[in-house]
Formats: C-alpha cells, sequence, structure tokens
C-alpha cells in the first residue's frame, strides 16, 4: 500500500508540473502569435531638406493574396503554412545528364545567372566563338565551326538555359545545326532546326559541358551575371490556388510531366496502386512517412519499424467507370460513387491541360471529391519536392 500511495503522490506532481510547464502560463509555452501582440512603430521621419529617396523598406510584407486566405480558412486555428519543402536532388550531385526519349539536357544545381559566365568561359576555353546572346531568353549562339573529320560541311550550336523544376537549379538544353559548306542557302543560314542535325554532335558538347561544370567547386567558384537575373523565367513546377483549391502547375511538355510525377508518386509515402498516364491518371495511396523510426516502448504496442504501404481492393477502371469523364465529381455524384464501392482508399492524381499549355495536376478522393486545402497542399509539396 505504501508503494501504491507514493506511486499516486508523484503521479499528481507530475498532472500539476505538466501545467507548470507547458500550460498558458507556462515556461515553455507556445509562442507562436506573440507576434500579434507587438507595438507598431512610427516610420522614420526624413527632414524636408534631406534625401528621402535613399530610405526604404528592409523587409517588405507581401500582401495576402486569395491562396493565403484559402489556405488559412482551411482550419479552426490559425497555423503558420509549413515552407516549402527542400528539394531532394539538392542534396545529390551539383551536375547531371538527364535523359527522356530522345531528348536530353544538364541539370545544374545552381541559379541560371551563376551559369552563364561559367558557360561563356568554358566555350572560349574551348575556341568556340559567341555569336550572338539574349539573356531574355536564355540563349548563346556560336559562330560557324568545321570538325575536322568533315571539312566539308559547317556547324554551330545553340545553348538555352532554363530554369528547373525546383528552386535555383537550372537546365541546359544544347541544338546542333549542320550544313553543307557550298550549298547552304541564306534562308537555311539564318535559321535553327527544330531538332539536332546529329545527336552525336550534340551528345559530345553536352558531355563536355557537364564533365567542365562538374569539375568547378559550384558553392566555391562565385560570380553571378547581374544581366542575366532574370533568365530563363519562373520554376516550372509551383503550387497555385484555383477556386480555392491547391494545384501543382508544370511548364513542361506533357511526357516529361507524366515521367516525373510517375517518379515522384513512388517516393515519401507514395504508392502507385494504378494509373493510366496516357489519359494523365493516377490512383494513388499515401500514407505519411514517419519523422522518426518508433522505439522499443512503440514497437512493444505494435508499431511498424518499417509500414507496408497502403492497400486497395479497387482498379482505376472501376473506379472510371463509376466517375464522370474527368474525374471530378460533384457531392452527388461523388455519394453515387461510394455506394457502388464502398470505402474506396487512397487519392486520384489527375493531370490536365490549363491555358498556354501550362500542366495542371490536382488531388482528389477515390470519390473525385475535394481534398482538404491543407491535405492537398501538403501532399502536392512532396510531390513537388521529388520532381527530376
Amino acid at each position: 500500500m505504501r508503494i501504491v500511495y507514493w506511486l499516486l503522490v508523484g503521479f499528481s506532481f507530475t498532472l500539476s508540473g505538466c501545467g507548470v510547464l507547458f500550460g498558458e502560463d507556462g515556461y515553455f509555452r507556445n509562442r507562436e502569435d506573440d507576434y500579434l501582440k507587438a507595438d507598431s512603430l512610427e516610420p522614420l521621419k526624413v527632414p524636408e531638406a534631406l534625401n528621402r529617396e535613399a530610405l526604404g523598406q528592409l523587409y517588405d510584407v507581401p500582401a495576402l493574396t486569395r491562396e493565403d486566405l484559402a489556405y488559412a480558412q482551411d482550419t479552426q486555428d490559425f497555423e503558420a503554412p509549413r515552407p516549402e519543402p527542400l528539394s531532394v536532388n539538392a542534396l545529390q550531385e551539383q551536375v547531371k545528364i538527364q535523359r527522356l526519349e530522345d531528348d536530353q539536357w544538364i541539370l545544374v544545381n545552381v541559379d541560371p545567372a551563376e551559369l552563364w559566365p561559367r558557360i561563356r568561359a568554358f566555350l572560349a576555353d574551348n575556341n568556340l566563338e559567341v555569336a550572338s546572346t539574349s539573356t531574355d531568353l536564355g540563349l548563346m549562339e556560336t559562330s560557324w565551326v568545321s570538325f575536322k573529320d568533315d571539312p566539308s560541311r559547317i556547324d554551330r550550336y545553340r545553348i538555352r538555359i532554363d530554369r528547373g523544376v525546383q528552386p535555383d537549379t537550372s537546365e541546359i538544353h544544347i541544338l546542333h545545326m549542320s550544313l553543307n559548306r557550298d550549298s547552304a542557302t541564306q534562308a537555311q543560314l539564318t535559321s535553327w532546326p527544330e531538332e539536332s542535325a546529329s545527336e552525336e554532335r550534340e551528345g559530345f558538347l553536352v558531355d563536355e559541358l557537364a564533365a567542365s561544370l562538374a569539375a568547378e567547386d559550384m558553392g566555391a567558384a562565385g560570380g553571378t551575371s547581374l544581366i542575366a537575373q532574370n533568365i530563363g523565367g519562373d520554376v516550372k513546377a509551383r503550387i497555385v490556388n484555383v477556386d480555392g483549391e491547391p494545384v501543382l502547375e508544370l511548364e513542361l511538355s506533357r511526357a516529361r510531366a507524366l515521367a516525373t510525377l510517375s517518379h515522384s508518386a513512388k517516393q515519401e509515402g507514395f504508392t502507385i496502386y494504378d494509373s493510366a498516364p496516357q489519359d494523365g491518371l493516377f490512383y494513388l495511396g499515401y500514407r505519411e512517412p514517419p519523422n522518426k523510426s518508433p522505439g522499443w516502448l512503440a514497437r512493444l504496442f505494435g508499431a511498424e519499424a518499417n509500414p507496408q504501404p497502403p492497400q486497395t481492393r479497387y482498379s482505376l477502371a472501376q473506379l472510371r467507370d463509376a466517375l464522370p469523364e474527368g474525374m471530378v465529381t460533384t457531392p452527388d455524384q461523388a455519394d453515387a460513387a461510394e455506394k457502388r464501392l464502398p470505402k474506396a482508399p487512397g487519392y486520384l492524381l489527375i493531370l490536365s491541360e490549363g491555358a498556354g499549355g501550362v500542366l495542371k495536376a490536382r488531388l482528389r478522393t477515390a470519390y473525385g471529391e475535394r481534398v482538404s486545402a491543407r491535405k492537398a497542399r501538403d501532399m502536392l509539396s512532396v510531390l513537388r519536392k521529388n520532381l527530376i
């Protein structure tokens, strides 16, 4: 009885201690909303005789957008949204060659403005004179040269630098052009083909440029072109809000978008149950990966160290048969589908083409209903960071 008594006393102190440490007045209280109590200060006043233009806001607070409001209204209590997750590629090799069908490009984990002077230096070191440039389009064109093994032809290259699918990454695309020296017309001399004249010649420059960039210490090399700060446009993958629903926008060819989504949908808790890539449809399972492996006590109560991927008894063909053609439903349509296919787990990833050829990937439940904005954004963020 004495042991039980002291156990009860210790337990009561533990309960009271939680309030002292973690309660609203505790030492480790939640300070997330403390900034709301901060006082506002009057802006600095500059005398009339002095120049006011040198003064500006160091930290501009961006205005709330419709996306922010839709995201915040998805929960009863305000919660600061998570930052964009770091791409898995950011911690891998700095330079690599990627290929998809007949296309190839160099992926570099630096901003395009940092690449511009390095590529110019590479061309100069290899006696390839730069004939013209366009920083707005991220283009460099070389002068005409002749290869020793085929002096009857003239060749040149066009190098295009784009932003990658991840922030602070770049893609280098190379186009090779070749003409007969004696019969080339003026029209041929001034226009570029859609595809390289020789895959071998293109691959030669791709390999040489990639090897040169990989040999550099990209982090320590430094050097950014101020005139090329805006080359490459925006990132090719971003999460936006469309009518209150988070959507992953992809400025990629359809073939590449499907290939990179297929890769991403097999990472970090995602499982592809079934898919119809030609129609832009993926039936996915998702189990949020744990932050760390369960301890011995958790395993004692049944927690799995390596949980099995989620399963389903339904196929994509069955879902397509129960849902409208676009797989996006109204509440009544979703209810009817649920009666036909009870307790269908997982999510639908639907790829469609929007204005300007931009592809849009949205997540829906297995019945075609909207996923909560917060859940959809979190899951799309995982997909986005695994794109290649």
